[in-house]
């Protein structure tokens, strides 16, 4: 019974080893070095149990960090409790956008990462899209956060994704425009008129873009500024509520609305909305390449034949998708943080993308509990409950598919960003601080006046006048000087 029980022993210590990054150094004998992990969204009960067993103790045993994860709505995402708890120094990582990492690193929220990646981080440099994918990641030279996923990305929030399987139910085979839009939501809630029609994520106008009646690819730097993806030698940029293009949006937003495509507490009650998506009795979402899986996986479990699918209306030839770049998000670190603790927490996210093992372990779980894979490399799940959402860690370098997933869906993923151009901005991150005052009263004026009209509950006839006055008010002008001087110097140091 005891020699038993000692290859048992051994045989779980090698798996635990396997897990171990080659290079990994342990710190026997050191106390573990103590890291919250933030992640956004619902825990659900087995990522509870996950997080504080199998995760913690791997973590634990492959680089000496003590993993706490916790869990915050999506509403405290970039501002609410994050920026709060980065206020009062707590000590965590999280995920940021180049927009929200402008903003903290001009308030000193980050810690700077510059002098401990190279050594810490070689499996995300490998992976993760090398220097180019950090170079996203930098202000005025030093690096504030860590990319993380690798996946083909290009029109991210410029798509959009429909349920192809009620499309082809109603005798249509495509959407290209947007009377084909407006033709398939008509049929479908003539048939289902349970249905809505937008819902996760609301209504982006930028969906709309290869729509637009304008020679300008629209990209929005931020939500304020935008310039033009087709011209990548120039530097002009613009307030894009002031646009024509936006006028263009709000018409139509508004006319879906008067439509029933979009529903009437969209802005009020998101969680209504998500999970109308989540069970199955929604038409329409905010599309990406990646999400077709996970937005598949999920709504299956309520509606076993629903299929995705990602639909540019628009010519490609004229406006092709723009990419920012291979990575899937990007993690920052609080910036009390600081010494060996810091060490720990780059450690610990370059764990996470070192190996196919690991990345199928955050995803997935533990096999044979959690999911089994199959000889031809795809898998099925045992566990229906959510770990890591599937689009964090995403990369494909690692990339495995369920069983659902198509041969025809995995080459268009897999073909995805062909024909597809650089944003502008890959390497630029914009210095808040000069304008740090009206970007906050921007903020307000956004959420107060100019929501309403993108999501099509007001009219541009109604609200516009009184919009633009409050933005004029809040400094656009201003804000719009500021980025066109920075965005230009950063274009002309390109293009010597």
């Amino acid at each position: 019974m005891k020699k038993r029980s000692l290859m048992a022993a051994a045989t779980t210590m090698g798996m635990l080893l396997s897990l171990i990054p080659a290079g990994t150094v342990m710190a026997d004998g050191e106390a573990p070095t103590p890291a919250t992990l933030i992640l956004y969204g619902e825990e659900s009960t087995r990522m509870s149990d996950f997080a504080e067993h199998e995760l913690h103790d791997k973590v634990l045993e492959a680089i000496n960090v003590d993993l706490t994860v916790q869990y915050l709505p999506w509403s405290e995402y970039a501002g609410g409790k994050t920026e709060l708890m980065l206020s009062t120094g707590e000590h965590f990582v999280t995920y940021t956008d180049t927009a929200f990492l402008s903003k903290c690193v001009s308030k000193g929220y980050y810690a700077d990462l510059t002098d401990v990646y190279e050594e810490n981080a070689q499996d995300l440099l490998k992976y993760c899209g090398g220097e180019e994918a950090f170079d996203t990641w930098k202000v005025n030279g030093q690096l504030y956060a860590l990319p993380f996923g690798n996946k083909p990305n290009a029109g991210e929030n410029y798509l959009l994704m429909a349920r192809e399987d009620i499309l082809k139910d109603v005798g249509m085979d495509d959407l290209k425009t947007i009377d084909d839009v407006e033709k398939f939501w008509q049929l479908a809630h003539e048939k289902y008129p349970e249905m809505i029609g937008f819902s996760r994520g609301g209504m982006n106008p930028m969906i709309l873009n290869g729509a637009f009646d304008s020679d300008r690819n629209i990209y929005k730097l931020n939500g304020f500024v935008a310039t033009d993806g087709n011209q990548p030698d120039s530097g002009e940029v613009w307030s894009f509520y002031e646009s024509d293009e936006y006028k263009q949006a709000v018409e139509i937003a508004n006319r879906w609305y008067e439509m029933g495509m979009i529903p009437s507490y969209v802005l009020s009650n998101g969680s209504q909305c998500d999970a109308q998506f989540y069970n199955g009795d929604a038409l329409f979402t905010i599309g990406a390449s990646y999400r077709v899986f996970e937005y598949q996986d999920i709504v299956m479990k309520a509606n076993p034949n629903a299929v995705f699918k990602n639909y540019y209306l628009g010519d490609k030839t004229k406006k092709p998708l723009m990419s920012r770049g291979a990575y899937s998000t990007a993690f920052a670190v609080s910036a009390d943080v600081e010494g060996d603790e810091l060490i720990g927490y780059v450690k610990l996210i370059n764990l996470l993308q070192s190996s196919q093992e690991w990345v199928d372990f955050i995803l997935y779980g533990v096999e044979g509990k959690d999911y089994t894979v199959n000889e031809d490399g795809s898998f099925n799940m045992i566990n229906t409950d959510v770990l890591v959402d599937t689009w964090l860690p995403d990369n494909i370098n690692f990339k495995r598919y369920q069983n659902w997933v198509t041969d025809e869906q995995k080459e268009t993923y897999e073909n995805w960003n062909e024909g597809c151009v650089d944003q502008k901005d890959i390497g630029f991150s914009f210095d808040l601080t000069p304008v740090s005052t009206e970007y906050a009263q921007l903020q307000a004026v956004e959420q107060e006046y100019f929501n309403p009209m993108t999501a099509g509950i007001v009219s541009y006839e109604d609200g516009y006048e009184e919009a633009v006055k409050k933005l004029k008010e809040a400094g656009i002008d201003a804000f719009v000087e500021e980025y066109q001087r920075q965005f230009q110097e950063f274009i002309d140091s390109k293009n010597k």
